[in-house]
């Protein structure tokens, strides 16, 4: 009613929406613990990912991102939910090809980008060797908790739902992560009780955004 009465929307773009929630309804049932109202930032973001790999085009994507996102934003007007989880979320603007293979050279300055200078720089090196000596995937990377990191041992310990896998870390990396966890991330923590290994300057989990 408010798509068609206040948005003036057309029929066309009604049902292409209703679709598009019924699916993501769907998804929230089947593959979350969430309830629809309860559903996160990294939820939403991660069915952006679901469709993706399901061979989705962009712009089906970004048009199921504006359905998500135009619901979520009526139901905070509505005074029926706290915050829209998809508000910050950005849909991809085109297909990316695939990025040549690097260099060791342009790997080297790539991994020089982040200048030591300040607590940004420290974290961001420290994510960026992560990244490079594990192969693991951002969004593993950013639910990383602290005590995921063992620095004694070179390791670091991935979680997926019920799985988990040991990686081995390489020297350079293992000592952006010292320096990181050691004197870096108590400064930049919002609270004492914050299990993100790398955090935003707000002091809490980063999110995908913030890494990008």
């Amino acid at each position: 009613t408010y798509l068609r009465d206040e948005k003036k929307s057309s029929e066309n773009t009604v049902s292409s929406y209703m679709r598009d929630l019924r699916q993501f309804s769907s998804y929230v049932a089947t593959n979350l613990d969430s309830q629809f109202g309860d559903v996160t930032e990294s939820e939403v973001s991660g069915y952006m990912t679901w469709l993706k790999n399901a061979g989705k085009s962009t712009a089906t994507v970004s048009r199921s991102l504006a359905s998500i996102k135009g619901f979520y934003a009526h139901n905070v007007l509505a005074g029926l939910l706290p915050n829209n989880p998809a508000a910050r979320l950005s849909p991809d603007k085109a297909a990316h090809k695939l990025p040549q293979i690097l260099t060791n050279r342009e790997v080297e300055l790539l991994l020089a980008q982040p200048e030591r200078n300040d607590a940004k720089g420290y974290r961001d090196c420290a994510m960026l060797e992560t990244l490079y000596a594990t192969g693991i995937r951002v969004s593993e990377l950013i639910d990383l908790n602290v005590d995921d990191v063992n620095l004694s041992a070179g390791l670091i310990t991935c979680r997926h739902k019920d799985k988990s896998r040991a990686i081995p870390l390489y020297p350079a990396a293992i000592h952006a992560l010292t320096e990181y966890i050691r004197f870096v991330r108590p400064q930049m923590i919002a609270s004492e009780d914050e299990q993100s290994l790398f955090v935003n300057v707000s002091g809490e989990r980063m999110s995908r955004q913030g890494f990008w």
